[in-house]
């Protein structure tokens, strides 16, 4: 008898021992759970498969994500229907339309645009996703390579048994965008899924703790396909509606079917039925079926695993009823600065902590908590609950400060984003603009962020420190735009010090000048001993704007320089000198990669032995393929490379033109707004 008799033989008998027949599968709410039914005929299945094999993403899984990038279905055919959700966006290539190209946002909504692949091949296109890191070292990288998987675009017609809408769903539960994939997943046409995306789903599902929503899907095509995962699905499903009897046969088939060998679900399975806890050595590689089983035998999940950057075990210690409190609030708060959860799920986890009303009443005068993610959710619940401006921003401020001796400032930043957006941008709150400002551009709110810059300027004066804590983060202020710098596109022109410099094409405003062979200088600018701040710039002709535009720019000139001379000049004093040498150097990196000037005299005062030094940079292959992509306006290709450069970022040697040369790279494909975000990020991030 062979084995698909033997199966479906001990089907029909588990039916008339159940009594339910071989009808549907009962639901969840009732006590038996979704079994394995192989019911049909071997021609029926036949019939059913031969189709869908011939299109990708269909029936098993593509040779990409099983078998590298093999396969033999070269005579694929493409189905020609739009995604089953009529909101989704939809992609054309080549004049027919792709099921592979679909995604849920288009370039109005932060895609890369229909032609993101131009240049680039399948194959190539494949292994550039399969290779994007599961966790971004930055928030902006994660958000970029997010949008990138997610784009509606036309795919490259090569190796059509290729299977790109499968790799850009794997990645994205990889890195833990569960509601992305999800999302991608429904925006394909039903009949072009297959077992890969639907096991996508169900991953997906099951790592957010919605094992209802993921059995509904597992009864819905459990039966379709015969992989060792829907069996074993199906088995957790049964533990989980406490129907033994049908998790009993599942869990047969699995062994009859070849996966005696998983110890992990054997014995996740043992400690189900036993009730005690499973072999802590079972649990070194979690999968999100683990995950779930692991919640059925109410036991959490090894606290190693938040270690291990793996976002799936992170997200399911959040998401765990067994996981305490206190690790719960760990976990969000490193999930969130990894960019696996939003602010708000994290204000969620803090909102959670049951405080004494006393103390969230007197949280400036209490005693800090045990951990600083405790001490977050107390001063943000106070903060929350503050009905007055003032008490609010003084709560915010002590969170602030709390958060940056833990170097959690960016995130507490982004936390308390909805919160600060309540206080007052007046000079009532002189004291609190730096923080606000700081705050306003960590969480990309850069519009507030230009209000409390001109409180912050309004405010300053002899009395207070307003106007060296401004000096201090002039470099951010430049590199995100809030500060006028008089830059030009890098390499267009020479930019360098003093009266007697190689004059500059003009584009921008000032007051007072006088015009000679330099062009128009400013004859108020502020002069260093060594007349570093002085700025001259050439007008492209003598007409009125031009000169105006000239003069304009050469006060933007003149003002940075000057602010500059001050910024380097509190470099001095910085207990760590190398750690000050190393933030130079890259600011004056970013500078140059978005066409600011740092002038030679600052580049001479980081020029200092030892002049070899031990970088962690990329591979010349990555520079090669960033700078060729970014030249040949190949968007895709581009942004993979730059999001592979950035990942040196969180390093404390990081090579500093690494990182110039990726903003740079993504300002060449037209997303200045990433670069700038980047730059920011990566000047914030190591300042702290």
């Amino acid at each position: 008898m062979t084995l698909r008799s033997r199966l479906l033989l001990r089907t029909c008998l588990l039916a008339m021992m159940t009594g339910t027949g071989l009808g549907s599968i009962p639901a969840l709410a009732q006590t038996s759970a979704p079994v394995p039914l192989f019911l049909k005929q071997e021609a029926e299945q036949d019939a059913e498969r031969t189709p869908a094999q011939n299109q990708p993403g269909a029936g098993n899984s593509s040779p990409l994500l099983s078998n590298g990038f093999g396969g033999t279905s070269s005579g694929a055919t493409q189905t020609e229907t739009f995604p089953s959700d009529p909101n989704a966006v939809q992609a054309v290539s080549l004049g027919a339309v792709d099921t592979e190209a679909v995604g849920t946002i288009d370039s109005a909504r932060g895609g890369l645009g229909i032609d993101m692949w131009n240049g680039t091949t399948r194959r190539s296109a494949a292994h550039l996703i399969s290779e994007l890191p599961a966790i971004p070292a930055t928030h902006t990288a994660r958000d970029l390579q997010i949008r990138m998987l997610l784009s509606a675009a036309a795919i490259p017609q090569d190796s059509r048994e290729i299977s790109l809408l499968e790799a850009r769903v794997a990645k994205l539960v990889e890195m833990g965008a569960l509601d992305e994939a999800i999302a991608l997943i429904h925006a394909a046409p039903q009949g072009a899924r297959g077992s890969m995306l639907a096991q996508a789903e169900v991953n997906a599902l099951l790592i957010s703790a919605d094992i209802d929503a993921a059995c509904a899907v597992i009864e819905s095509n459990g039966s379709q396909y015969e992989d060792l995962f829907w069996l074993k699905a199906a088995a957790m499903c049964a533990f989980y509606a406490n129907d033994p009897t049908s998790a009993a046969f599942s869990v047969d088939l699995v062994r009859e079917m070849g996966g005696e060998g998983d110890a992990t679900f054997f014995g996740l399975v043992a400690a189900i039925r036993s009730g005690t806890a499973a072999n802590p050595d079972l649990l070194n590689e979690l999968r999100p079926l683990d995950l779930a089983l692991l919640a059925i035998a109410k036991q959490s999940i090894p606290t190693s695993k938040l270690e291990n950057g793996n976002a799936a075990s992170i997200i399911g210690i959040i998401n765990a009823d067994a996981t305490p409190t206190d690790i719960r609030l760990e976990a969000a708060r490193k999930a969130e600065n990894l960019g696996l959860i939003s602010p708000d799920k994290l204000a969620l986890a803090y909102n959670t902590v049951d405080f004494d009303p006393a103390a969230l009443e007197n949280v400036l005068d209490e005693a800090n908590e045990g951990t600083p993610a405790r001490q977050y959710a107390k001063l943000y619940q106070a903060a929350a609950q503050s009905t007055v401006a003032a008490a609010r921003a003084e709560i915010i401020a002590s969170l602030f400060e709390t958060a940056e001796l833990e170097g959690d400032f960016m995130q507490v930043a982004r936390l308390s984003a909805p919160l600060l957006a309540d206080i007052p941008v007046n000079g009532d709150f002189s004291w609190f603009a730096v923080a606000a400002l700081k705050a306003s551009i960590a969480a990309n709110n850069f519009e507030r962020a230009a209000d409390w810059l001109q409180v912050a300027k309004s405010s300053a004066n002899a009395s207070n420190d307003i106007s060296s804590r401004l000096s201090l983060l002039y470099p951010v202020l430049a590199v995100s735009g809030l500060e006028e710098t008089g830059a030009v596109p890098a390499r267009s022109v020479a930019v360098n010090a003093g009266l007697n410099s190689p004059q500059q094409n003009g584009s921008q405003p000032a007051s007072q000048q006088s015009f000679g062979l330099g062009g128009a200088v400013v004859s108020d600018a502020p002069i260093s001993s060594d007349g570093m701040a002085s700025a001259t710039v050439m007008p492209d002709s003598t007409s009125p704007e031009d000169v105006k535009t000239a003069s304009d720019r050469a006060a933007a000139l003149a003002r940075h320089r000057a602010r500059m001379i001050e910024w380097h000049e509190m470099q001095a004093p910085r207990g760590d000198q190398a750690a000050a040498k190393r933030y130079s150097e890259l600011v004056f990196n970013l500078f140059e990669g978005f066409g600011i000037e740092v002038p030679d005299a600052l580049w001479d005062g980081v020029l200092t032995a030892p002049y070899a030094e031990d970088r962690l940079t990329t591979s010349s292959a990555v520079s090669h393929h960033l700078s060729s992509a970014a030249a040949a306006r190949q968007k895709a290709k581009a942004v993979a490379m730059a999001i592979q450069a950035q990942q040196i970022a969180t390093a404390a040697n990081a090579d500093p033109k690494v990182l110039s040369d990726t903003v740079s790279s993504l300002q060449g494909i037209g997303l200045a707004d990433d670069a700038r975000r980047l730059a920011t990020e990566l000047l914030m991030s190591f300042n702290h």
